[in-house]
Order: structure tokens, then C-alpha cells, then sequence
């Protein structure tokens, strides 16, 4: 199919993602960045974020990646994620938990994050909030 190209999202713990795609939309280190088919060639590495695809049906789909890296070759588009989710997957309580402990950290409360990873975890408590209010 002309215009498209085959999407993998995969976790250490199974593949999330197996389709085709018409675009996408990742969160690259130096800020988010588009791929169409027909992209050069390309590795980056992500930061904690929302990955956005329009699917070959054209319905706009989210995954919550953890960060990790993201290869474009030759009609195909590979995610290597530290962590992912699908949106519907996030629970949105859960993600505001953690959110609070990784502020508490940051203030230098007690907390279950130590302090040196609250910027981090911020980051990615944020992202599964923004992930599970996308489906809503």
C-alpha cells in the first residue's frame, strides 16, 4: 500500500505495537519529530513520552513509551522502548500516584523515589496522564 509503512513498538516484556501505519509522531531526546513513508534512514533516541500514530484505517492511536530508541529503515519503523503501554492500558490514578511520590522526592519528602530519579519519573508520570487522558 503506497503511503505506508509497518510499525513495531516493542517493551522488554512483548511487542505492543504490530501494524501499518500512515504516520507517526515520537518523542525524540531534542523534542518530538514526525515520520511519513518513504523517511531516510534514520536512529534517535526517546525521552519519556506519548508516541502518536494515524493507523492504516486513519484512527489516530497513542502509546505511552518509557523512552529508549526508535529506528527508521526502509519502509519500516522499529521502537525499542524501555517501557510502553497502549493508551487504554493506563491506569490514570495509578500514573497520578506516582506523579505526587516523584514531586514529593523532588522537594525532598519522604518518598518511594529516591531523588536523584524524580526528574525522570516526572517525566514519565506525566506522559502516562497524558496517555490515558487521550482516550477519554
Amino acid at each position: 500500500m503506497a503511503g505506508t509503512f509497518s510499525l513495531s513498538v516493542v517493551a522488554p516484556d512483548r511487542s505492543v505495537v504490530e501494524t501499518t501505519a500512515i504516520s507517526l509522531v515520537a518523542p525524540g531526546i531534542d523534542g518530538y519529530f514526525g515520520v511519513q513513508a518513504g523517511h531516510v534512514a534514520l536512529v534517535s533516541a526517546l525521552r519519556p513520552g506519548l508516541l502518536e500514530y494515524i493507523d492504516d484505517k486513519s484512527n489516530r492511536q497513542y502509546v505511552y513509551v518509557g523512552g529508549g530508541f526508535v529506528e527508521v529503515a526502509k519502509g519500516k519503523v522499529t521502537v525499542l522502548a524501555d517501557e510502553a503501554r497502549l493508551a487504554d492500558e493506563v491506569q490514570l490514578a495509578e500514573a497520578e500516584k506516582a506523579l505526587e511520590e516523584a514531586r514529593k522526592a523532588l522537594r525532598g519528602e519522604d518518598s518511594t523515589v529516591a531523588q536523584e530519579d524524580a526528574i525522570t519519573e516526572i517525566e514519565r508520570a506525566t506522559a502516562r496522564i497524558r496517555a490515558a487522558r487521550s482516550t477519554r
